[in-house]
């Protein structure tokens, strides 16, 4: 494999982290303590992450996309632009073998050091003993590598996780099931696998092991006995135990041992919650400048006051790196208004073109040198051609050759290479008469021979004959018949006459029919062809008919002689100039060269004024810098800056969320004394979210975490004495403090400095108890968490400590009640009753040194915590309880101790309960916290700083009450030690194989065989029979256990019969051996490859929480809320955009013509829908109960790309009805195939679930094109007996579902009212996989829903986007209103630039159903378009800038005169102005109507499949037409005399300022009195350019040259052109016409104001007139119709004699008003952000449609009302009261009150409270879900017959519905 150098490329996997979407890059100035950061060709493919789920945290498997980037740009530079934009095609071109590798993680380790790919260092960390959570050494992860052994040869590791092939009971089950996971893809990746085992990992192996496993009874468990068990029978008590510990970061590490830093806590913090553990560090970030990224986006008036405004203390710096020379100037002009700096830029570029013109006259001058001694080479070649006419001909002595030195002939040959060679074939008379004179002759030879062959033969031959013969030769030859097969008929027949042959001789006929055949002509000109003109002219000149006949001969070849002259003189030097005109290397070296010079000023003028602008905005001690301004649509400019702004003082708060994996919670279920091991919650790929508040104006007070991982945060606002409330996500807080200036707390409270705070999260209260005024305020939320409301106000507490102002010390909740605990600085500690407003009388008498007061999580006890000095007692000594690492601790140094002091809420008053001694290592009792974790285990939570991590004890806390739980019984197990054996090393195999499929059932080409070749590291000593002996072993254990395999499962398993190993030692082992490469890898494409790995990984793409369905973006959790900015309305086009599959997203685009079909699976829970799935499709989902939402995954054959999607079960505890709804309405719409699978019996739960399809069906209309699944309902494990009952139960249900919903029954509505009942066999009989062929056929028979790959894609993001609003509208409509909007967002490019995209990537016109770029071919541009102008090579259209509103159409047009001047015909050579300006305008016209053409053709193409009477693509195609025909008058030239010279004006026609032919009005023609000047040294003419006449120069005085009599008339050249010393007295120029030059009379008035004709009179000064006109002859006044820019067509003068014309231009137009119909013309949806959350709630509103009539020609109106469709529909205006959804019956319907809809999410009730900071809130549910209405008011009314009201009786709520 050739690997293409790319450079150096960094590891970005460690130094860059993107984000979601590619755009964010967070540089990570940390060390790496990633091991694959430093392997030399190692790239992690495959990762093991953890992600948030509903049941906690769960590992999934992950493409590496830092580490797949470097290795595509690594292979293949800028392959790889990002997961979703990959080149497969140029990565194709890369081969290489591949050998898969796993097994013992040393001896992977040791094969690395052996290739010397690692070292020592690195090879002693990788087989360090370290623990995987271990996050402070540097380890390599678990997970898939490609390991790049050499150019040609690559290993596949499967690096593993701890413990993964061990056979213990203690092993992970997720360990487990990630072992399996990863080879199969290991075996789907190579062909070839080698296992690496150490020899004690063969002692470890037992070879009986499978067979025991197989057919012992003993372990085999089918059933499990579970029990309710007394699990507490105690009496009150509080024990502790061992508990967690969360080993932290250095990084974290730092951050908790953080103290005080100028007078603000810095300390650590657990976060208080009884059921999560969480904890908050805090760092003081020092006052600093830092630079803020800033764009701007401005129009042209506002760009210098906003440069202003960024500019105050601020000193400017433009970026070097990132700026250019056009940024700078758009910047320059625009934004500092500074034109005058860019004067010397554009001199100097100005000269550079000056000089490269210069350096091009000079190449044309040598050119033309070197063509004169080309021509003398080729007139040797001619002369030794006409040699061959020998005497005939006569030599033209002006052709014959001069001397030419060896040094020119060199240079020529050196100058153009192949000269000779170009000459022979230019040298090839090609000339058409010639060709056809040589034919004619050739077919003359051929008949008279033939008439001579047939005169022999019948014995007529005589000198007569001859005579005759050579007469009609000459005759034939020389007759004006063009027409070959006519003039063999005419001298064929004058042969019959003469001879009097007849056709009844069948000879003669015979020979009649050969002369008359088209033979004769064909073979006339395959002679023509064959004979070279050399040996033509040869066999002339000695042809032996001729002898004696030499006038007819000599007359012949003069006939070719002339037509060969003809050609030496007309066709010849047109051959010969292409040679030089042909060779373009000096045109390419001088544009390099212009090129380059142009770069080096640009680059030193760039820098120039650089330093000149950073020299005058220099003031300041901020920075602002400027990175880029680009110019944007119309007159708005993107100016990227980064402004250093003066950050004081920042306090960071970083909040780390700690989960379980849902293996621990199962764990604990199971046992409740396991210590699970909590994980941080990454978030964006990295641990903790952070944001920062101003210590000088908050201080922070408190934390506490609710459900829903909510944080209540209260800080106190100093400034304005307010405390100020937050409750939101972390994710949510650290977004809103970071992208808001202003944050609108949850809620504010005014008071003072002088209080402290209670929280009590079960119940939803939180106290405020005021130490100075002793008065306690309580707050409750709703039940909705959506509002915090005063419960109890001003409790005033001072009579209570009797009117003494008490030292309260700690203020807490005794959780899960409504009491509060005061505990004052003497340990004195009360509680006060919220609901009665008392104290409790009981009084306790805490320790006085306390450090902590908490209450339990269920209320059942308070735990006061102590510092305690040690008396000299060995009893209390011996007390101390050490951890784990005890000989840390002496004896003697220990003086204090940590106590707890535990006192039980129902005997509070009481003395203490128990006294516990804490561990020695749990010191920061000031942390401390106590949490419930998964609601079985209780937790004492602190910082251990010295070792930074975070610790636990485990707290028992017994009550006299018993409780009970439900639990597995345990199995007494034998006492014997059992030894950990290592058969999954090979067993793993068949794990593999028992999860997924063997045979591929619809892809035969995955059914390729595998090998094993399994690699021992032991010692021989040579001994090969023992290799041989394991090899036996391994070979006879591997076929029994897929012999076992097969008998269990009944698999088809045709590739396992051909799964052969093998056994070598681990110093045989040479993987770079070519014969081992030949024997055990294989060879694969790259990009193939990587499509496969790919392929291989599901991605989530959709999940559904809070009743809403939820996509994802590239299959990880994302802000389900985010704030949509929208353009143009168009907000499900922006919300689809911003959904992405990942790594399939590329996948898509590179097979975009590959037609797609979607088979998915969906059913109850735990029946085995994924297992299904993976075996009928080939996929590799990884189901489990765990299954959230929807996960895809692809099957690429090579026919079709099968979609799979993999659906989670319905009906499940963590889903609403709403939520399964959505994921069965959005399976029905995008699948093919959709396989229902079921347990054996009907419940009351799948009935319901049927119910579900029903609602679905009601939410959008029966559409055919929408609902195309086959719906198959599969009944799990049905026996042979029951198969037909089962069938009839089904049939009976949905036999009675049907009568009751009749002809609206889901099935008829969504499935084309049919669906198939399949009794499913028993798993592990034959019966089960026949049926699963049955099954692929039927998905084989269904039809394509879609086209290609390109329509799946846009059309599923577009029906996800849909379901996220509650869009019910037609997906058709939907996706014709996104294509049109992206046209018309992309079509001012299109016509400006031919392109969709210029930007930094340029992207062509495509069609983007088919995903081809639209053609833009290199056309040749002939004399037949232009007149005198030879053939030339147009440039392609793309790229030509036409169109820009910003810009002059001087400057505009700038780069394309000049190309037609350099290339095409240059306008101060040309003498004929009016010729030259004349094909110039075809030429600009043809630019431009090829630009129009390919825009229409885009168009066109992207919307042919759309109907085309769609009003929205009529509204959309009038709109391009609208623009195009502004790029059309644009290049209208104006044509018009120049005001300075008598060149035409090159202007556009409705110019306003003068007329200008943008030259320098000089004539460059030379004086054309040569004879008196140095020929060499010619002045060019004094007269301006384009005059009459003749050309003079003033160096002499040629003619008289006084003032001309009519000097002050236009078009007069100023002086005389008389003779000197002329005698009539009248001085006169050359111009043979002076007008008049008086002002054009036109004048009249017009809608918009007077008009007066700028023009002047063109008139003869000699001719009376009155009426002055001048040279236009149309009416100049643009067309009175609305946005029509267009001319009036009628005679320049129409409007002169009657001011009230109209001045219509004679063009149909488009009609602009609004439909006048009643009813609402169409319903959009529109969101409405929540002042309150994130949560973005989606409205219906009505708009009016624009009339879609047109005004005919010269109308100013049509006849008919505004309608905006003929006939058209419009929907009703009532709307639903309770979502606001309009009735979707037309409007008028009969029934006044029946109205109907398809309803949106309930969010139309407020919630209004009048305080400080009253808001409105969103009505949800009582579980905080956002439910439909026609599901949250079923009971108030039918689905149908929704209460509605019309729109007008909204007035009182207008807000929210308009």
């Amino acid at each position: 494999m050739q690997i293409r150098d790319s450079g150096q490329v960094s590891n970005d996997s460690h130094e860059f982290q993107e984000d979601m979407d590619d755009s964010f890059i967070h540089v990570n100035h940390e060390v790496s303590s990633d091991l694959a950061d430093y392997i030399s060709g190692l790239y992690r493919l495959l990762d093991l992450c953890n992600d948030d789920g509903s049941n906690g945290v769960v590992n999934k498997i992950i493409i590496s996309k830092e580490y797949l980037r470097k290795l595509c740009n690594d292979m293949v530079p800028s392959s790889f632009k990002s997961i979703s934009e990959i080149n497969y095609t140029e990565l194709n071109s890369i081969s290489f073998r591949l050998i898969g590798c796993y097994g013992n993680r040393n001896l992977i380790a040791k094969l690395l050091l052996n290739r010397n790919i690692i070292d020592q260092q690195l090879y002693d960390l990788l087989t360090a003993p370290l623990s995987i959570d271990d996050t402070n050494h540097p380890l390599l992860r678990p997970g898939i590598y490609l390991l790049m052994v050499n150019s040609n040869l690559g290993l596949l590791i499967h690096w593993p996780e701890i413990g993964c092939y061990e056979n213990t009971s203690n092993t992970s089950s997720q360990i487990k099931k990630n072992m399996v996971n990863l080879h199969r893809y290991l075996t789907k990746l190579t062909d070839h696998q080698i296992c690496l085992m150490s020899d004690k990992d063969l002692e470890s192996f037992d070879f009986n092991f499978e067979n025991s496993e197989t057919n012992s009874d003993e372990d085999d468990e089918t059933q499990y006995e579970f029990e309710v068990k007394k699990c507490q029978e105690e009496q009150d008590d509080f024990k502790i135990d061992t508990g967690f510990k969360v080993n932290l970061s250095n990084k974290i590490k730092t951050e908790i041992n953080n103290q005080i830093e100028d007078d603000i806590s810095l300390h650590p913090i657990i976060v208080e919650s009884t059921t999560s553990q969480s904890f908050v560090t805090r760092q003081l970030i020092k006052e600093t400048l830092n630079l803020k990224s800033t764009p701007s986006y401005v129009s042209a008036n506002r760009f210098p006051i906003d440069l202003k405004t960024k500019l105050q203390d601020r000193y400017l710096h433009i970026d070097r790196n990132k700026m250019d020379i056009n940024a700078l100037e758009i910047f320059v002009k625009y934004g500092l208004k500074m034109e005058e700096l860019l004067v010397p830029l554009h001199e100097a570029l100005s000269a550079a073109k000056m000089r490269n013109k210069m350096r091009e006259v000079q190449e044309k001058s040598a050119i033309d040198e070197d063509f004169k001694i080309i021509q003398q080479m080729a007139t040797i070649k001619l002369r030794a051609f006409e040699s061959y006419f020998d005497k005939y001909i006569m030599r033209d002595s002006s052709l014959l050759p001069i001397n030419m030195s060896n040094t020119d002939f060199e240079r020529i040959r050196t100058k153009y290479p192949e000269i000779e060679n170009q000459i022979e074939e230019k040298a090839k008379i090609n000339s058409k008469d010639w060709k056809e004179m040589k034919e004619r002759y050739n077919i003359t030879c051929i008949f008279i021979e033939d008439i001579r062959e047939k005169v022999n033969e019948a014995g007529e031959n005589s000198d007569e004959m001859t005579e005759y013969l050579v007469k009609t030769f000459y005759d034939m030859f020389t007759d004006d018949e063009t027409d070959l097969k006519k003039l063999l008929e005419k001298y064929t027949q004058q042969i019959q006459s003469k001879f009097n042959w007849t056709l009844g001789d069948s000879t003669i006929d015979k020979a009649k029919r050969w002369i008359f055949g088209d033979s004769n002509i064909n073979k006339a000109k395959q002679k023509t062809k064959d004979k070279s003109d050399e040996e033509f002219i040869q066999e002339l000149v000695k042809f032996k008919l001729f002898e004696g006949h030499e006038d007819i001969k000599e007359k012949i070849i003069n006939t070719f002689i002339k037509v060969y002259h003809k050609w030496e003189k007309d066709d010849f030097p047109n051959n010969l100039q292409k040679i030089t005109r042909n060779n373009k290397q000096p045109e390419y070296k001088l544009k390099r060269d212009y090129e380059e010079e142009k770069k080096i000023i640009e680059k030193n003028m760039f820098e120039k004024i650089c330093n000149e602008i950073e020299t005058k905005y220099k003031e300041g001690f901020m920075r602002l810098n400027v990175l880029n301004v680009k110019k944007s649509y119309r007159t708005y400019f993107t100016i990227e800056y980064d402004i250093e702004e003066l950050q004081p003082n920042q306090l960071q708060i970083t909040i780390y969320e700690t989960s379980l994996k849902e293996e621990d919670k199962f764990q604990i279920q199971e046992n409740e004394s396991f210590i699970p091991c909590p994980i941080l919650l990454p978030s964006m790929n990295q641990y903790g979210i952070s944001f920062c508040i101003d210590p000088q104006e908050y201080d922070f007070k408190k934390i506490s975490q609710f459900d829903k991982r909510k944080f209540l945060l209260v800080l106190y606002n100093k400034k304005m004495r307010k405390i100020e409330i937050f409750f939101d996500t972390a994710q949510q807080l650290a977004k809103n403090f970071i992208s808001q200036s202003i944050v609108k707390p949850f809620k504010i409270l005014n008071t003072d400095e002088n209080f402290i705070i209670a929280i009590n999260e079960p119940k939803g209260l939180l106290a405020i108890y005021n130490t100075k005024e002793v008065k306690l305020n309580v707050f409750s939320f709703d039940d909705n968490r959506s509002r915090l409301f005063g419960r109890n106000a001003n409790i005033q507490l001072l009579q209570w400590y009797n009117n003494s102002i008490p030292n309260i010390k700690y203020f807490l909740f005794i959780k899960d009640t409504e009491e509060l605990c005061f505990v004052e600085n003497s340990g004195r500690a009360r509680i006060f009753n919220l609901v009665n407003l008392q104290f409790r009388p009981a009084v306790c008498n805490f320790p006085c040194n306390l450090v902590n007061v908490l209450s339990s999580p269920n209320g059942s006890c308070i735990v006061a915590f102590a510092k305690e000095i040690l008396k000299d007692k060995p009893d209390e000594v011996d007390s101390i309880i050490y951890p784990d690492n005890k000989e840390q601790f002496d004896n003697n140094n220990i003086r204090e101790i940590n106590r707890a002091y535990v006192y039980f809420y129902k005997n509070f008053g009481n003395p203490v309960s128990k006294v516990i001694d804490l561990p020695l290592n749990f010191k920061s009792l000031e942390f401390l916290q106590i949490s419930c974790i998964n609601n079985r285990q209780t937790h004492l939570i602190s910082f251990d700083l010295q070792n930074g991590c975070l610790n636990s004890l485990l707290v028992k806390i017994t009550l006299e009450k018993a409780q009970f739980r439900f639990q597995k019984c345990m199995r007494k197990k034998s006492l014997a030690i059992r030894r950990t054996k290592l058969n999954d090393l090979i067993n793993t195999y068949k794990l593999m194989f028992e999860k997924y499929s063997i045979d591929s059932c619809i892809n035969p080409e995955q059914n390729r065989p595998l090998s094993l070749t399994i690699v021992l590291d032991i010692d021989i000593d040579d001994d090969y029979d023992d290799i041989e002996d394991y090899g036996e072993k391994f070979e006879e254990y591997i076929t029994r256990m897929f012999k076992n395999l097969k008998h269990s499962t009944k698999k088809p398993a045709s590739i396992l019969k051909k799964f052969t190993s093998s056994v070598i030692t681990f110093k045989e082992l040479d993987v770079e051996n070519e014969n081992f490469q030949k024997k055990f890898s294989s060879e694969y494409q790259l990009g193939e490859w990587i499509i496969q790995l790919c392929c291989l990984i599901p991605i989530q793409i959709a999940v559904t929480r809070n009743n809403l369905f939820q996509p994802l973006k590239d299959g990880l959790s994302s802000n389900e809320n985010y704030p949509i900015e929208v353009e143009d309305g168009h907000h499900i086009d922006i919300i689809s955009k911003n959904i992405s599959f990942g790594w399939y997203e590329g996948i898509f685009k590179h097979f975009g013509n590959k037609k797609v079909k979607v088979i998915s699976s969906m059913g109850e829970q735990l029946c085995g829908k994924s297992f299904m799935l993976n075996h009928l499709v080939g996929t590799t989902f990884d189901g489990s109960r765990y299954t959230e939402g929807v996960w895809m995954s692809l099957v690429n054959t090579q026919e079709s790309i099968y979609v799979a999607l993999d659906f989670e079960g319905l009906k499940s505890f963590e889903r609403t009805p709403q939520e399964d709804m959505f994921l069965a309405l959005f399976n029905t719409i995008v699948s093919n195939l959709i396989l229902f699978k079921n347990q054996f019996i009907i419940n009351r739960d799948i009935s319901t679930m049927f119910q579900k399809f029903q609602d679905c069906a009601q939410l959008y209309e029966s559409d055919p094109k929408l609902f195309q699944a086959r719906l198959c309902v599969i009944i799990k494990d049905v026996p042979k007996v029951d198969k037909d009952g089962i069938i009839r139960e089904f049939q009976s249900k949905f036999d009675q579902l049907i009568a009751e919903e009749g002809e609206d029954n889901f099935i008829t509505r969504m499935y084309g009212g049919g669906l198939d009942i399949i009794p499913w066999p028993v798993f592990g009989e034959i019966a089960w996989f026949k049926t699963l062929s049955i099954v692929n056929k039927k998905l084989e028979k269904q039809k394509v829903k879609y086209e290609n790959a390109i329509t799946f894609l846009q059309n599923i993001k577009v029906i996800m986007a849909k379901l996220k609003i509650c869009d019910w509208s037609s997906l058709d409509e939907s996706l014709i209103q996104i294509r049109i909007a992206t046209l018309k967002r992309l079509l001012p490019i299109a016509i400006s630039y031919g392109l969709e995209q210029k930007d930094s990537v340029t992207k062509q016109l495509m069609d983007r159903d088919s995903g081809k770029p639209i053609e833009d071919p290199t056309i040749n541009f002939t004399d037949y378009i232009l007149n005198d102008v030879e053939s030339i090579e147009l440039l392609p259209d793309a790229d030509i800038h036409l169109y820009d509103e910003n810009e002059s159409f001087a400057q505009l047009s700038e780069d394309l005169r000049d190309h037609f001047e350099e290339i095409v015909q240059s306008r101060e050579e040309m003498s004929d102005e009016n010729k030259w300006f004349e094909n110039y305008a075809k030429f600009s016209n043809y630019i431009v109507e090829r630009r129009i053409s390919r825009v229409r053709k885009w168009y066109a193409q992207n919307t042919a499949k759309l109907p085309q009477d769609n009003s929205i693509v009529i509204d959309g195609k009038y709109e391009m037409e609208q623009k195009l025909d502004k790029l059309t008058l644009l290049w209208t030239l104006c044509g018009l005399a120049c005001h300075q010279c008598h060149l035409k004006c090159m202007k556009n026609f409705n110019h306003e300022e003068d007329h200008d032919c943008l030259t320098n009005h000089k004539c460059n023609f030379p004086c054309q009195f040569v004879e008196v000047h140095n020929k060499k040294l010619i002045p060019k003419c004094s007269h301006k350019a384009g005059h009459e006449g003749r050309h003079i120069c003033r160096k002499i005085k040629h003619l008289c040259g006084e003032p001309c009599n009519l000097i002050d008339k236009r078009n007069c050249q100023k002086v005389c052109s008389k003779e000197i010393g002329h005698l009539d007295g009248e001085h006169l120029c050359q111009s043979t016409r002076h007008y008049c030059g008086e002002n054009c009379s036109l004048s009249t008035v017009t809608v918009n104001g007077d008009y007066h004709c700028p023009n002047k009179c063109i008139k003869s000064h000699e001719e009376h007139h009155e009426l002055h006109s001048c040279e236009i002859e149309t009416c100049p006044i643009q067309c009175p119709i609305p946005y029509c820019e267009k001319r009036c067509q009628s005679d320049h003068f129409h409007t002169f004699f009657d001011l009230h014309v109209d001045h219509f231009c004679g063009n149909e137009h488009q009609c602009h008003e609004l439909c006048e119909d009643g009813g609402v013309c169409k319903i959009v949806i529109e969101p409405k952000k929540q002042l309150q959350g994130a949560f973005i709630k989606y409205i219906q509103l009505s708009e009016r449609l624009r009339c879609n009539k047109k005004i005919p020609p010269n109308e100013s109106k049509h006849l008919d009302k505004h309608t905006h469709n003929d006939n058209g529909f419009h929907f009703c205006e009532a709307q639903c009261h309770f979502c606001g959804y309009f009735c979707i019956l037309p409007y008028g319907h009969e029934q006044q009150y029946d109205h109907n809809t398809r309803h949106g999410i309930d969010v139309n009730t407020k919630i209004k409270f009048s305080e400080d900071d009253a808001s409105e809130y969103t009505s949800v549910d009582g579980q905080g879900k956002f439910t439909l209405c026609n599901l949250r008011n079923h009971s108030r009314h039918d689905i149908n017959s929704i209460a509605f009201s019309p729109v007008e009786i909204f007035t009182n709520d207008t807000s929210d519905n308009q």
